[in-house]
């Protein structure tokens, strides 16, 4: 596994995601309470996880595996979790009156599972 490698796309990722949803919510007026956003929301962003996934297992030097995909998508959640910590948390969830209890709910726990299995069958697919 290369992890420096695996780390910068799930930055790429985390980035990705935080546009989407940014659009969503304050370009199209889509709360976080509205289940047309969690639909688009879940369907770019597993587009997102599937496109990375393939990139990070696309050079023949990267190791390729069910064991690397499910290695990746660990690091794509573990880096998600520390840049919504960092970042997201602080500027945009407490201001608005959240704890750091937004990172237990359900559907952001779902979403971090779906991502580790997305990574896992393209470690799969590209085995």
């Amino acid at each position: 596994m290369k992890i420096m490698r695996a780390g910068l796309f799930a930055i790429v990722l985390w980035v990705l995601i935080f546009f989407e949803v940014s659009i969503l919510m304050f370009g199209l007026g889509l709360g976080e309470g509205n289940s047309i956003f969690h639909t688009i929301h879940f369907i770019f962003a597993s587009l997102f996880v599937i496109v990375l996934g393939f990139a990070y297992f696309y050079p023949k030097k990267v190791k390729k595996g069910f064991l690397e995909g499910l290695l990746l998508g660990i690091i794509f959640v573990l880096v998600g979790i520390i840049l919504d910590v960092i970042i997201i948390i602080p500027l945009f969830i407490i201001p608005q009156g959240g704890s750091y209890l937004f990172l237990i709910k359900p559907y952001i726990f779902l979403q971090e599972i779906w991502t580790i299995v997305l990574c896992f069958l393209v470690g799969m697919i590209k085995k």
